[in-house]
């Protein structure tokens, strides 16, 4: 996703978000043309990012960003929809239950991992684990957020064995170091072997642990032969256990 935005359009009006300006918060962002008031409480306990960058209490008769709406912290390389779903996980009414699309997921990996959200990065890994996500699109995003590659030994795998080719679009988003391993995988699983196990596609002529070794062995996984591993269950940000 491209969050390279103007933080206030010109001739936009800047206002208060409908449901994120909280009377009760102690923070003001301005994220586009909205501004939000939460709870730095949830931002500095969090994110290593924001205990460095959030203004610790001024001295007397100064005012430093984000105490006021003439005077927000401004976050300029945000587009206001990842936020707003990045503040659903603080705010979520439903207590510790997360239901959220893949690319609502996505904002909020992104915007945890740009900001050193740990407990957030895991929980929005984990929620990714439980949906289908296109072989493609998972790699990218593993590989733009710098998730764990074991995930990816089946995403590998089925642009290996698929019938198509790499395209060239495809090639420039996964880049060339990828790109050019899995033209390797997909190069070697079509010569024949003698003796090996074919799949359902009758042009691949590696199937089963012998696949999953191939893609290992390539992509310099470090998983064990048995089931890949799920993330663990990361406490909710809110500080509770699911």
């Amino acid at each position: 996703m491209n969050s390279a935005v103007s933080p206030n359009p010109v001739g936009e009006r800047v206002v208060r978000h409908v449901e994120y300006y909280i009377q009760g918060g102690d923070i003001v962002f301005r994220v586009e043309n909205n501004l939000y008031r939460v709870h730095r409480y949830f931002f500095t306990r969090d994110s290593l990012y924001f205990q460095d960058k959030l203004p610790h209490p001024p001295p007397p008769g100064e005012f430093s960003k984000g105490t006021s709406d003439s005077n927000p912290f401004v976050l300029e390389d945000t587009l206001k929809v990842d936020f707003e779903r990045f503040l659903w996980v603080f705010y979520n009414p439903q207590y510790s239950i997360y239901i959220a699309s893949v690319e609502e997921w996505i904002s909020i990996l992104k915007l945890a991992h740009q900001w050193d959200f740990i407990e957030v990065k895991a929980l929005a890994l984990r929620e990714l684990e439980e949906l289908e996500i296109p072989a493609l699109q998972k790699i990218i995003t593993y590989h733009t957020y710098e998730v764990d590659r074991n995930l990816l030994l089946e995403a590998y795998t089925t642009l290996t064995v698929r019938d198509g080719p790499i395209e060239i679009e495809e090639g420039r988003q996964l880049g060339l170091e990828t790109a050019l391993l899995l033209a390797r995988a997909r190069e070697i699983v079509r010569k024949p072997v003698p003796g090996g196990k074919k799949s359902g596609n009758s042009s691949v002529n590696l199937a089963g642990p012998e696949l999953d070794a191939l893609i290992k062995d390539l992509f310099q996984l470090t998983l064990p032969d048995a089931a890949v591993e799920r993330p663990s269950t990361p406490q909710t940000p809110t500080g509770r256990g699911t």
